[in-house]
């Protein structure tokens, strides 16, 4: 009786992680056709809202200066820092053949400087990134908006994160993870989430939407919360050309990332149902077979073991195959670990929230 139990768990947790393998993988090769550069695209807004950001602006601006498009602006809002970060843009915006629009904003956070970014823009098509990221290619804009459709103007894309210590290796393998899902449900019909480090709308679709008014009272959610919103109306494109990911340097640490990682979950309490469950119901699922695969070994330890292998399969083939289609690395043997990993990472997580609610820049 306790093997059929067992196993109709397992059976049904894993189910359930196929939804988030399986389906997404699908949406991904849906839409991963080749894709032609479109010529003759309007120019473009490139907003970065920074507080503190003057070492990253010194080393990944340069990036996006050099930019292959004809007609750009690039919008800094410097969100009252005490680096020097405007004396740097101001002189930079002298000494470049870009142009380079500076703006101060009061302090009031990312959303607040954000808004005046797009406020203080020039153009109507707007494409955002962080100081701390740099295009891959330089066909960024290029690719970002041939993607552009005027029915649905806002475009999801990858944002890469990269590093060598162990928790910045995770946070990669987690954002590739993360990227895959809420990129593939947003291919099949379902936008639940972006990144803020790589997205585009347009000017006339945030005013429609009242910019971030549904959400003005939380720090975050300039990205996830705008995409939800968004996509009550429209259909965003989603971007898995491999010349339109952003890449970021990972936290280093875990104490940093778990800040980090906080932050970016505060959002959640305003998520529908549908879309709590599609953001975190495979790290749920994920820990529940594992311990049911705990509980499995000391009754039948080859069926428990099978069903890992499935499921080892089915996960590392998927996140695989969005690792080539976006020309991202992919190690199989840290990712094993960090498959293993992350039900620990999401539990502290999980403490760390019940003791530090605080979000910051």
């Amino acid at each position: 009786m306790i093997l059929i139990i067992l196993s109709s768990a397992l059976l049904f947790f894993l189910l359930i992680q196929a939804v988030f393998y399986i389906l997404p993988m699908l949406g991904v090769r849906k839409r991963n056709e080749e894709k032609d550069f479109v010529h003759d695209l309007p120019p473009v807004s490139v907003v970065i809202a920074c507080h503190n950001e003057q070492k990253n602006l010194q080393t990944y601006l340069q990036y996006i200066v050099n930019q292959q498009y004809p007609e750009f602006e690039i919008v800094i809002v410097d969100d009252n820092s005490t680096d020097g970060t405007s004396e740097y843009v101001s002189e930079l915006a002298k000494a470049k053949s870009c142009p380079i629009k500076l703006v101060r904003n009061d302090g009031q956070g990312k959303k607040s400087a954000l808004s005046c970014g797009i406020r203080a823009a020039t153009y109507e098509y707007l494409i955002f990134t962080d100081a701390d990221c740099r295009p891959d290619s330089e066909r960024w804009i290029s690719g970002m908006m041939s993607y552009f459709d005027e029915a649905n103007p806002l475009v999801i894309a990858y944002g890469e994160l990269s590093g060598k210590t162990f928790a910045a290796r995770f946070a990669s393998y987690d954002a590739a993870l993360i990227a895959m899902q809420y990129m593939g449900f947003a291919s099949l019909g379902h936008a639940y989430m972006g990144v803020g480090r790589n997205i585009a709308y347009s000017r006339k679709l945030w005013d429609t939407l009242g910019g971030f008014a549904t959400h003005s009272d939380i720090a975050s959610g300039d990205d996830d919360l705008f995409v939800c919103e968004a996509a009550k109306h429209i259909r965003p494109t989603v971007c898995f050309m491999p010349e339109t990911k952003t890449i970021s340097l990972a936290k280093t640490s875990f104490g940093k990332l778990l800040r980090q990682k906080s932050r970016h979950v505060s959002t959640s309490v305003m998520y529908s149902l549908l879309d709590k469950l599609l953001s975190g119901g495979e790290i749920v699922s994920r820990t529940l077979f594992f311990a049911m695969v705990i509980a499995m070994l000391f009754v039948n330890w080859k069926i428990a073991l099978a069903f890992v292998g499935v499921r080892i399969v089915m996960a590392m083939s998927s996140l695989a195959w969005f690792c080539r289609a976006t020309k991202t690395g992919f190690n199989l043997l840290m990712s094993l670990i960090f498959d293993i990993f992350a039900p620990i990472f999401y539990f502290a997580l999980l403490v760390y929230r019940i003791f530090n609610r605080k979000t910051e820049w």
